[in-house]
């Protein structure tokens, strides 16, 4: 098989587990948000270490360069999985997951006075489009629904969060890709420590389980894959593929919640999927989720 069909299989299947993601997380209802978002973090950091302990490639850069800003952009990430886990549970899986993608939005916001990147008028118009699409996911109509309101405003800044994240990765001189993955999720851990105490977790057999595939199977292992897979391939073809993480949330949700998206959704869900394609083909990268 040749190199580049195995990198497309290997984002493909990120793509399917990052979209598999929030049907374990509503699963997970039992322990609510607060746990989940802990748990999944701790889980996380485990995973991503055993994978650079056995891998032979990799070796984790110690916590020793700009100590400031990776402190800020672990408690960025803890705060990033509580937003997507409460939105996941207040809104639909769609309107969730889309409101998390309108990280790109944020992404071309945050280049902007971060790393002083200029705003082209084809970038400016996919912004004007996303932006639209965001007014149509978020429903204005049930916006101050007390739980359409906590879910919107805490989907909005997990788009925010991943913006400023992803944003802030590029400014990293000293950190590799793994080792900012595993640095980010051990410093989120005491951010998301005192979660615990808004409702102490009481664990079954079951939940253990979907912890335990939360944090690995569905995030650590995608992240490997993903990080395998665009080596092998080139960043615009891997960006578009990993896009269909979306589709597959989508299709899971309305299997096996039977959550029907509205037309509302739908078309804000195209009009923000079709600016991300256009911001990312113009900038020619992957738009990468430090929140896995």
């Amino acid at each position: 098989m040749e190199k580049e069909t195995i990198g497309f299989i290997e984002v493909f299947f990120a793509s399917l587990l990052f979209g598999l993601m929030p049907i374990i997380v509503r699963f997970g209802n039992n322990l609510g948000p607060y746990n989940l978002s802990f748990f999944r973090v701790l889980v996380a950091t485990i995973s991503v270490f055993i994978f650079i302990v056995i891998s032979k490639k990799i070796s984790l850069t110690p916590f020793r360069y700009e100590k400031k800003k990776l402190i800020f952009f672990g408690a960025i990430h803890g705060f990033i999985i509580l937003g997507l886990f409460l939105a996941i549970q207040y809104l639909t899986i769609a309107s969730a997951v889309l409101l998390q993608y309108s990280s790109s939005i944020w992404i071309v916001v945050f280049s902007y006075f971060i790393l002083k990147e200029k705003i082209t008028k084809r970038t400016a118009f996919a912004l004007l489009i996303a932006f639209i699409g965001l007014i149509f996911v978020v429903s204005p109509q049930n916006f101050f629904l007390k739980e359409s309101f906590i879910g919107s405003l805490a989907g909005l800044g997990t788009g925010i969060g991943m913006g400023m994240v992803y944003t802030l990765s590029k400014t990293f001189k000293k950190y590799d890709k793994v080792s900012l993955t595993f640095w980010q999720n051990l410093i989120a851990i005491p951010f998301v420590t005192p979660l615990l105490f808004i409702n102490l977790p009481k664990f079954s057999t079951f939940d253990i389980g979907i912890i335990l595939l939360l944090g690995s199977l569905f995030t650590a292992v995608p992240f490997i894959l993903i990080y395998k897979g665009f080596s092998k391939i080139k960043a615009q073809k891997g960006s578009v593929i990993i896009m269909l993480d979306i589709v597959f949330a989508v299709i899971f949700a309305w299997i096996v919640f039977k959550e029907i998206p509205t037309t509302f959704t739908i078309i804000g869900g195209a009009m923000i999927l079709i600016s991300t394609y256009i911001i990312t083909i113009k900038e020619k990268k992957p738009i990468e989720e430090f929140n896995n």
